[in-house]
């Protein structure tokens, strides 16, 4: 298995987002067990999955992209009628099959018709129709239903048979019951030591003045581990009706940290902080209100500690935004745009993008330049483009960077400048934009932006009557400088770069918007 980086790279449409999201994050938490991990030789808990997390605007398939299918043993296609006309899911599709890999390719239907006689509910992308026996590997939701053909999935993935992790699913269920009487009995017994360690805390904080509690509060807060007494502090005091004991609470639930690994717990307290009462007037407890509406969001969009509901996801995301949220107002912005949970609206999308933009979110900032590029939910202006694009480079962006080289090199909304189009390809690179590496290493053999030091000094030793300078400057000059090379955006069909950085949902301790 050490061929391979990954087990499987997804490809979909960004209309298709939900369900990369949903098939990253369930094959990822997939538990392998060890008879399975000792068959594949690999002390893997986990299988490995690369997902794509940006949308290509403009631009052709970037390095990075195609050295990720390259360490991929699979592609998964999400299929859909949207994923059929996509260009970028094409040129992914057409890619893996260049490497000899057609065979590994695998279809996941999440609607419309395979090979369909009516167009508009076709889901098969036209590189996807001639690949051979691409039934015997496909799952289809529609049919199976969800669980059934994640399962399908797995076991294509894992090279086992089907039935082999449906009956693994059925027993897991009966040890759940039979296991449920002995685990209330542990719960008793531990219940009756926190019940004591609480009335310790309740003691220690009756000692506290208010500010101090306060202090203690956000002191715990800025750990980075947080330890079981930092747990049984935050529990008293959100009983207390602390609010930001109730965030951090929650996280610790949510992440397993100083105390055991809870969803439905962490989901609880989310919830309990974003509706917890606070003073309108208080900016700082407003922010954490907000953060706390963002983090409830996340988990009914990623059934964390509750079922997936995309509405109240939405309905959540969009509170966080209108309570100020910079986070939330971009992640409205993608609901909006992709249909997510909320009738698709190109127009209102790009009006939470530029409210995240102005908030100061980075990808608000490159959603916004994008939507000016393509004209997509407002009028096409490559000039404001360019604006939000520089400022997502002024806050040294790699993505930023590199989007705003490729403006200058190709003069969209501004004047065509190859020194700044070097000098942000040089930034970008040196900040550890692969393809801006690549850009700066073309520039620098292309003489593009950057004088070339040895034709000077040729030109000055041909003046002195130096016959092998005068050789070696004309060889110089007869090469062509500014030509783009093979399979580089052109003038015409140059966008931005899709290296921006990933949405977050709500602050650094909520990092988790897939």
């Amino acid at each position: 298995m050490d061929e391979f980086l990954y087990d499987a790279f997804i490809s979909y449409s960004h209309r298709d987002m939900k369900w990369g999201r949903w098939l990253q994050r369930r094959l990822e938490h997939f538990a392998l067990p060890a008879d399975i991990r000792a068959a594949r030789g690999s002390e893997e808990k986990h299988l490995r999955v690369f997902r794509d997390q940006t949308d290509l605007a403009g631009i052709e398939l970037q390095e990075s992209l195609r050295k990720s299918m390259e360490q991929s043993r699979y592609q998964i296609v999400i299929c859909s009628p949207d994923s059929a006309r996509s260009k970028w899911v094409g040129e992914e599709i057409r890619y893996f099959k260049s490497l000899g890999r057609a065979a590994y390719i695998i279809p996941f239907v999440v609607a419309g018709e395979p090979e369909s006689d009516h167009p508009e509910r076709e889901c098969y992308h036209e590189e996807l129709r001639n690949v051979e026996d691409k039934h015997l590997l496909g799952a289809n939701i529609q049919e199976l239903g969800k669980n059934k053909a994640f399962l399908r999935l797995t076991a294509i993935l894992l090279d086992i048979r089907f039935d082999r992790l449906i009956n693994r699913a059925k027993q897991h269920r009966r040890r759940v019951a039979l296991t449920a009487g002995t685990v209330a009995i542990v719960i008793l017994a531990v219940v009756g030591i926190l019940l004591w360690e609480n009335h310790k805390v309740n003691v220690e904080n009756d000692a506290l003045s208010y500010d101090i509690y306060g202090a203690a509060i956000l002191s715990i807060g800025s750990k980075n581990v947080f330890e079981p007494e930092d747990v049984a502090f935050l529990e008293v005091s959100a009983k207390a009706g602390n609010a930001d004991a109730m965030l951090y609470l929650a996280y610790c639930y949510k992440e397993g940290m100083g105390t055991e690994k809870d969803e439905a717990t962490a989901f609880k307290w989310f919830l309990q902080a974003a509706n917890a009462p606070f003073d309108e007037q208080d900016e700082a407890k407003r922010k954490l209100n907000a953060t706390a509406m963002a983090a409830v969001g996340n988990c009914y969009g990623n059934a964390i500690g509750t079922e997936e509901d995309l509405e109240q996801s939405f309905a959540w995301y969009l509170r966080a935004a209108e309570a100020g949220n910079a986070d939330a107002m971009l992640i409205v912005g993608l609901y909006y745009e992709s249909g997510t949970g909320v009738d698709q609206n190109l127009e209102t999308a790009f009006q939470y993008f530029l409210m995240a933009a102005n908030a100061g979110n980075e990808m608000g900032m490159y959603n916004t330049a994008t939507c000016y590029l393509l004209g997509n939910g407002v009028k096409e202006n490559a000039e404001q483009a360019f604006v939000w694009a520089q400022k997502l480079a002024e806050r040294n962006n790699p993505g930023g960077m590199y989007n705003l080289a490729v403006m200058y090199q190709f003069g969209r909304g501004t004047e065509e400048n190859p020194e700044l189009a070097y000098t942000w390809y040089r930034r970008a690179a040196d900040a550890g934009s692969p393809d801006a590496m690549f850009m700066a290493g073309w520039c620098i053999e292309n003489h593009y932006g950057i004088s070339n030091v040895a034709l000077e000094w040729y030109l000055r030793a041909a003046e002195q009557g130096n016959e092998m300078a005068m050789e070696a400057a004309q060889r110089i000059l007869g090469k062509t400088a500014t030509d783009a090379p093979e399979g580089l955006p052109t003038g015409t069909e140059a966008g931005l770069a899709a290296d921006a950085r990933e949405p977050v949902a709500g602050n650094q301790m909520e990092n988790e918007q897939e």
